[in-house]
């Protein structure tokens, strides 16, 4: 299994040190800055797409298979969120969220084949002033995730942050068992990062930052069920702590790299 970390300055500078090491840097779809860091060391470029609001129908196909083509990219990713608005009035089930998914999905997973396509497990609820819509939370039930992934043929994107807010927006105590209920045999790529201890003042643990021991031991235990073969070996894990612009590079901090991103590393290599 190949590590990853989100690119930063900093991970750049301790990689150079020669006090960090990594597979591949993780880039979002800016082209000039995959540019930059491709020149240097191999890349992946992590997508911006989501499944809602018909974005998926503007999707730049070319540009897709340009990322496939010139870097380590292998797997196109979407952010699996739909909303009420994406559905008009009126209540809305389970079987009505699966079915527009498949919908959304169909395009994406004919050009580029169902096996280069994943969806990524979201958060739950939106936070006030991230999102422009407030997310169904049926988008977090693992057997909806897990019909999608059955009838669209994709592959799973398993953020494990993502996971953990998931089920305390939703009232869910039993995190391993919300992560088994997912579609962990189509997992194809692992995202690990640091939650905030307390909530914010909204209520909500913001993740993205570095990792507390209980990060630690969840991040383990994950690791764990892939060596004994209880789920899929994803091709990659990405440590998500750091970045460019103004979301992450505030909270780019080279002593949490240079402390966690080795650690991450030598728990990439033992599956």
């Amino acid at each position: 299994m190949q590590f990853a970390i989100n690119y930063s300055p900093q991970a750049e500078k301790l990689w150079r040190a020669g006090r960090i090491q990594v597979d591949l840097f993780k880039c979002p779809d800016w082209p000039d800055l995959v540019a930059k860091v491709g020149a240097m060391h191999d890349v992946y470029v992590h997508c911006s797409l989501i499944t809602w609001r018909g974005e998926l129908d503007q999707a730049d196909f070319a540009q897709l298979q340009g990322w496939l083509d010139t870097t380590e990219t292998r797997v196109i990713n979407t952010h699996f969120a739909l909303a009420q608005s994406d559905f008009g009035e009126g209540s809305v089930t389970p079987e009505m969220v699966i079915d527009h998914a498949t919908r959304v999905l169909s395009p994406l997973c004919e050009r580029f084949g169902a096996d280069n396509v994943v969806i990524e497990n979201l958060i739950y609820p939106t936070p006030a002033g991230v999102w422009e819509d407030i997310l169904l939370q049926e988008i977090v039930d693992p057997a909806v995730i897990s019909d999608v992934v059955r009838r669209t043929g994709c592959g799973l994107l398993l953020d494990i942050a993502h996971a953990i807010r998931a089920c305390e927006g939703s009232g869910r105590e039993d995190v391993h068992a919300y992560l088994n209920a997912l579609p962990i045999h189509n997992l194809r790529e692992l995202h690990v990062v640091g939650i905030l201890p307390e909530p914010d003042e909204q209520g909500i643990r913001q993740d993205h930052f570095a990792l507390t021991e209980a990060d630690w031991a969840m991040t383990e235990w994950a690791l764990a069920q892939i060596r004994a073969g209880a789920w899929r070996e994803p091709e990659t894990m990405a440590f998500e702590y750091g970045g460019v612009g103004n979301r992450f590079a505030w909270r780019s901090e080279s002593a949490v790299i240079a402390a966690q991103a080795p650690r991450l590393y030598e728990l990439a290599k033992s599956v």
